[in-house]
């Protein structure tokens, strides 16, 4: 599969798959190893394609082991691409992974992999729960189920989804609507994949447990047949994020391969000295055969230091790949390190306001109870709705919260949810929607103080959000140089300055904000006595961005 690979890439010439290095024209070199066990049998086998083109070096890996313990193997294909002229380069899958896949049939736990998604009829269903469910599944299971009527957008949408998908988790489609009703029956309502939906089953699928079905992310048919609409895209970023988060396999991570083409070179320069040496034994018996040797040996010794000047530059070029490789890492690595510090720092502000709601709902609970009024407790807590586990789902609840006017862009909000951390801002951007909606009508009430201090010192059943992530104005030097960010839509058409906003995140490049307008007291008119909601998204740039 490799070499009809290359072959395809280079087509006038002849790809030697040899153990060695082979350059394969002046800007493509092919390094080609193997590993033997004990018994001197190949287990494991890697080629690595190096490009130096223009615009970037690009390196592509390919390594294959065998397995011992029965007839399977693991193959890994490793893509890097380092850009010459400080651009951000965006590669793409290689087509070798997809004819892997095609050729190869992979397996993760009970599922199959495909380029493909593979067809799940009413007959199927079982066998589908049963992948979702498998203990030993490790990639993600994305399933779709066609819309009712054909929706020839949302077809060409989900095919292309599940090519780039290819290799990165397994691929179903319910292929109509009894077999979406048997699944839904099979899986239940909350797991559930209605028609249009695409979803992507993270592993250890739990269908009896209902909160776990937020875990797993759909998107709506709405989504995928609007064409101005490209939230589409995000399933298989986030998957592909997912991919490049877990660990190699123990077989990849262990396997070593000796250095054959040091040997090679080795080899080659022992033969070229005992030339040379040769010619300097034998004594010449003439003066023209003597200057024969002389010539000759000069050659030889040309040949050895080209030879060298070439080995040298190509080590020198492999340390300068890997020093790139490294300093790459190390940033990706105190990137991850601050993302998961802010995320403990979050949490913890999450779980203090949390402790201080539960205490006020069992003292209010308390004191209910002890005037008799148990019904009313028990209906309060039967009635009491979840927290939306991402920002779709957020938007839907709008329209619950009377007392705010939500300007902001629904495009830009919704693209939070690709992120890893969304489900967790998505539960903090409604409650900073509830608690400003808590606000306005307290304010209405006759709350003379701002959000601010509404915050601080909220009135009796008010919802607060934590003073620490409350900003009510920006620094004057990011208002003189950013300001124009912070103009947002309002009633009538208008754009109004928004400095006020809501920390969703404390740290991260993400880190979103919500910000608003005090519009309470009626200052732009068409939005009197209301909260006007300018921004939900990532950070803007201030003078800390970096």
């Amino acid at each position: 599969m490799s070499g009809a690979w290359l072959r395809k890439k280079f087509p006038r010439t002849v790809v030697q798959l040899g153990t060695g290095q082979h350059t394969l024209d002046e800007s493509s070199v092919l390094l080609s190893q193997a590993a033997y066990d004990d018994g001197g049998a190949e287990y494991a086998t890697r080629i690595q394609l190096r490009e130096d083109k223009a615009e970037a070096t690009w390196r592509t890996t390919v390594t294959a082991v065998r397995s011992t313990e029965d007839y399977g193997g693991t193959v890994c294909v490793d893509l890097e691409c380092f850009p010459n002229n400080g651009q951000t380069m965006l590669p793409s899958k290689p087509r070798l992974v997809r004819d892997l896949v095609r050729e190869l049939e992979p397996r993760d736990g009970l599922s199959r992999l495909s380029v493909n998604a593979l067809r799940v009829t009413y007959e199927d269903v079982n066998r589908l729960v049963d992948v979702l469910c498998d203990p030993e599944r490790q990639m993600p299971t994305v399933v779709a189920a066609r819309p009712v009527q054909p929706a020839p957008l949302w077809s060409k949408r989900v095919a292309s989804t599940m090519q780039q998908l290819a290799a990165d988790a397994s691929l179903y489609l319910l292929w109509d609507l009894a077999a979406v009703d048997a699944f839904r029956e099979e899986i239940g309502g909350n797991h559930r994949v209605g028609p249009g939906v695409v979803r992507t089953f993270l592993p250890l699928v739990d269908p009896a447990l209902a909160p776990d079905a937020a875990r797993h992310r759909l998107l709506g048919p709405a989504r995928w047949t609007d064409p101005s609409d490209s939230a589409w895209r995000g399933v298989a970023r986030r998957v592909h994020a997912l991919a490049l988060e877990r660990p190699l396999p123990r077989p990849l991570a262990t396997v070593t391969f000796p250095d054959r083409v040091a040997d090679q070179h080795r080899q080659e320069r022992r033969e070229s000295m005992d030339k040379a040496r040769l010619l300097t034994a034998v004594p010449a018996q003439r003066t023209v055969d003597r200057d024969d040797e002389m010539r000759a040996e000069v050659s030889l010794l040309n040949g050895l230091l080209e030879q060298a000047d070439k080995e040298l530059s190509e080590l020198g070029r492999t340390v300068e790949l890997a020093e790139r490789t490294s300093t790459s890492m190390q940033e990706h690595l105190q990137v991850v390190i601050a993302e998961r510090d802010g995320e403990v720092e979050d949490h913890l502000t999450t779980l203090d306001a949390l402790q201080q709601a539960r205490a006020e709902a069992d003292r209010l609970r308390l004191m209910l109870l002890r005037q008799g009024r148990s019904e009313e407790v028990a209906e309060a807590a039967e009635s009491l709705p979840g927290i939306p586990s991402s920002f779709e789902e957020l938007w839907e609840r709008l329209g619950d919260l009377e007392h705010l006017t939500v300007t902001a862009d629904p495009r830009i909000a919704l693209g939070l949810d690709e992120h890893p951390m969304s489900r967790t801002w998505a539960a903090k951007g409604w409650t900073a929607m509830v608690s400003l909606d808590s606000y306005a009508a307290a304010a209405k009430a006759g709350f003379n103080g701002g959000y601010f201090q509404f915050c601080m010192t909220p009135p009796a059943g008010a919802k607060p959000y934590p003073v620490k992530q409350v900003a009510m104005t920006e620094s004057a030097p990011t208002m003189e140089q950013y300001g124009r960010q912070r103009l947002f839509p309002v009633p009538g058409g208008e754009r109004a300055e928004m400095q006020a906003h809501l920390k969703l995140a404390a740290r991260g490049r993400i880190a979103p904000r919500v910000y608003f307008l005090d519009d309470v007291k009626g200052t732009w008119g068409g939005s009197a006595g209301r909260l006007v909601v300018g921004y939900i998204g990532p950070h803007l740039t201030n003078m800390m961005t970096n």
